[in-house]
This record gives C-alpha cells, structure tokens and sequence, in this order.
C-alpha cells in the first residue's frame, strides 16, 4: 500500500448527529502529526467544513435530478462523482457509526452510495477501511445485498461490537473481522468527577431524550415524550437532580417540551436541561452526574466515556449491547430496556441501585473505558502504520 497523502472520510455527517460528528472528529485525528489532507464526503458538506475545518465535498452529484424521470440521470451522476472522489484520494476510511444498520433504509440511499464507494475503491485500488462500525442484518434485500458488497469488498472491516459481528454473517458476508470499540470511546474524560460524598447529598442523574428526526408521528412523539416526563418525575421523587440532554439536534424539542411539562407541574423541581450540540458539550453537561439514563446510543458513549455508569432505555442492540458491556458483572443485560415499553418502576429501581453502590460501579465503568480507549488508539497506530503515516507495527484486521 503506497503511503497516504489525501484520505477521504465518509459518512452520514453534518446533519446535527453528534455521534456522526464525533466519529468523523476521531477518524480525523488519524491524521494527526502527517502531511496527509482530509477530505470529508459528507451529507451537508459546507457545514461539515465550517465544524471540522476541512475540505468536503458531498455524497451525491450536487446539481443532480432528483424527480421524475430525469432522477436516473441523477443516478449515474452520483456514481461518476463518487468516482471522481474516490480518484482524487489515496485511500478512503469509514470512521464509525452505524452506517450499515438497514433499519427505514432505502436501496437507493446511502446503501447505494456505499457500494458504489466500495466498487470505485475496487476499481481503482484505493484502501477502503471500515473502523469499528455498526452493522445490522435490518432493511429490504436491496438494502441488505448492497451493505453486504460493500462489507465483502472493503480492505479492512472493523466492528464496534460483537452483535455487529453476527450481523455480517447474516449478511453472508464470509470474512474475519475484528471487534473494537466505538471510535468515540477514544476520547479522554473532560467532565468535572462528583465530589466525594454527593451521592449522598446531592445526587445527579443525567436523562437523555431523543426524537426520531421527521419519521415520528406526532401521537408517537407526544406518547414518548409523555414516558420522559414520567421518567423524570419519577426521578425526582426518589431524591435526585435531573439533567436533561440531547443526543441531535432534532431532539431539542422533546427535551424542552419534556423540561417545560415537569416545571409547568412543579415550579421547584430540580430539574435542569442542557442544550449541549456536540458529544464533547454532553460530556461536559454530564460534569457532577452520579449516573445517567439515555435512549441514544452516543448519548451513553459520553457517558460511559466520562466513567458515568448507564441505564438504556435503546431502540436497537447497539444501546444493548453497551450497556452490558459497561455494567458490573451479573447486571448487564438487565439494565437495556427498549424506548417505547420500559418499565418505570424497574429503570428507577436500576438507577438507585447505581447510586447506592456508586463508588463501585463508576470504578468499573472507568476501568471498562481504560480498556476500550487503549484499543481503539492501537488501532489507529495499526492504521496508520498500514497507510505510512506513521511509523507503528502493521495494521493486522
């Protein structure tokens, strides 16, 4: 593999995601101290450029038909763009998300774009590198037959856990892949600890909301935030601080709506809301937090990152699967709940639980992301020794 001068980034960025902007941040700094460019191929690539400070370009052929008939010219201008990209650089990564979950995927959205990533990678001997992403065996065959290509075809394929792993054998995906972590995990803690005592005096329990992003329909969207303002006054009445977060930037609604509704009730109530837009602002926002339950995946990244032991209250394995992974031995499976029919009373019980044995239960969570972090960062040496970036012992997926 020729060393890297220009690498492209791909992925589903600059539409408000904070866990696909701080993947993108991470796979960034794999240029770190190298003469190597990025380039960004991204969704919305003007705000991608003015967050990140680099060059992008978008996924599809800017100017292309999108309508009618005309739209299968669109069609063929988006790959001819993707190749043109795909030329200009020495190597293409995918950093994180979950990129390949098919859940209310089209066979002509970004699983599209993806094999046709991967075919001009292919075609024209570009390294395309998938780290620690995100897989599901979810969608419509086309969905699925295009992921599947482009996993098949990719020079190096991480995952970020181990359902993510079983999900490409579904897929019928026939190769070895590698389990490590979220890239977000790389991160280095910035929040402000608890103070010795506080769980006692003041505890504080971090509760992050979400909103489907268009896709919800208003009775569903008005049931869910309802359950979090349940959630949140359950809290409440056991003794702790809430603070509310988001995890989009779509999710503000709800989280205001949700804040609003338990103050509305109770002028006193201890509750707070954060409008915090970026994984690094969340983590700050978690700054004093005892423990923290959250429906989106980056949201219990943050935290779990900052050593804030988490409740998922998820819509898919991944919240599942980091929750375990996080929680003591013996609780892990019993603290993943599903975002629409959680027990109250049990997410409660959970989070006292938490609280009652905080010391213990933090430690484990901050020696869980010690771990994590340290294999993230060796895979970015592997990387980068793979790309001659830098010198470190060779990439072995």
């Amino acid at each position: 593999m020729r060393p890297a001068r220009r690498v492209a980034f791909f992925g589903e960025t600059g539409t408000g995601n904070y866990g696909n902007e701080a993947s993108l941040a991470a796979g960034l700094r794999l240029l770190d101290g190298t003469d190597a460019r990025p380039l960004a191929v991204a969704q919305l690539p003007a705000v991608v450029a003015a967050e990140h400070g680099v060059e992008a370009v978008e996924i599809r052929y800017p100017s292309g038909p999108r309508h009618g008939l005309s739209s299968l010219w669109g069609r063929v201008a988006d790959v001819a763009h993707l190749g043109r990209t795909v030329r200009s650089v020495d190597a293409v990564v995918i950093p994180g998300t979950g990129i390949f979950e098919g859940e209310g995927q089209r066979p002509r959205g970004i699983a599209f774009s993806l094999f046709w990533l991967a075919a001009w990678s292919r075609l024209l001997r570009r390294p395309l590198l998938l780290l620690s992403v995100g897989v599901d065996a979810c969608g419509s065959w086309g969905v699925r037959w295009f992921f599947a290509r482009t996993l098949a075809w990719a020079d190096v394929v991480t995952v970020r856990d181990e359902g993510s792993a079983r999900a490409l054998v579904e897929l019928g995906v026939r190769r070895t892949v590698t389990v490590v972590p979220d890239l977000v995990l790389s991160r280095d803690p910035v929040a402000t600890a608890p103070s010795p005592g506080s769980v006692e005096t003041d505890p504080v329990v971090a509760v992050g909301v979400m909103d489907w992003g268009g896709t919800e329909r208003d009775t569903d969207r008005e049931t869910y935030t309802g359950r979090c303002v349940d959630l949140v006054r359950a809290l409440l009445d056991v003794g702790v601080r809430v603070r509310v977060v988001t995890g989009e930037e779509l999710d503000l609604r709800v989280a205001r709506e949700t804040a609003a509704r338990v103050v509305d009730d109770d002028p006193g109530a201890a509750v707070e809301l954060s409008e915090a837009r970026t994984v690094e602002q969340v983590a700050h926002a978690l700054g004093g937090c005892h423990a923290m339950v959250a429906t989106r995946y980056h949201n219990l990244v943050a935290a779990v990152s900052e050593g804030v032991p988490v409740v998922a209250t998820g819509y898919s394995g991944k919240q599942a699967a980091l929750a375990a992974h996080y929680a003591p031995p013996g609780t892990g499976d019993e603290r993943a709940h599903d975002r629409d029919s959680y027990d109250l009373a049990t997410v409660v019980a959970q989070v006292r639980q938490i609280l009652a044995d905080y010391t213990a239960e933090s430690s484990h969570v901050r020696a869980v992301a010690a771990n994590d972090r340290a294999a993230v960062r060796e895979q970015d040496d592997r990387v980068r020794a793979a790309l001659g970036l830098r010198s470190a012992e060779r990439f072995v997926p």
